[in-house]
């Protein structure tokens, strides 16, 4: 039987865990985020943390339909929020960013030993829109 690569964890947590970094907010623009996961996912550093995101080639951009569920799914369970009025600009709470660091990276735990890999991550998602294709 071949070897079989046994993940630690899944995209949920992954992008769970980048709010910690995140705080206090970054853009809400799909095209931004999605594409800038998409050229993330490419680098060697990142593929193990971003490797369950897979993306379908629009015109347009680069789509994950996964990280546009997952990102849904931070905000049913209120540890994401996008309460702007023109909802361009996703928050991340104070209460949201402990609750996060306690369950993924206190020491010990699931994200402890990625956090500087997390932390360029979240860098990168919050700089200027990323260039997408016209």
């Amino acid at each position: 039987m071949p070897n079989e690569i046994v993940r630690q964890f899944d995209p949920d947590d992954v992008m769970a865990a980048l709010l910690y970094y995140l705080y206090p907010n970054f853009s809400n623009t799909p095209e931004d985020m999605h594409e800038k996961i998409y050229k993330l996912q490419k680098q060697e550093r990142y593929r193990e943390l971003l490797g369950g995101f897979d993306f379908i080639d629009y015109a347009t951009f680069h789509y994950s339909p996964l990280l546009g569920r997952i990102l849904n799914r931070l905000q049913q369970s209120r540890l994401l929020s996008s309460r702007n009025p023109e909802y361009k600009v996703y928050e991340v709470t104070l209460e949201s960013k402990d609750a996060i660091n306690s369950y993924y990276l206190d020491e010990g735990k699931l994200f402890n030993s990625c956090r500087l890999q997390l932390k360029e991550i979240a860098n990168e998602l919050s700089k200027e829109p990323a260039d997408v294709r016209k």
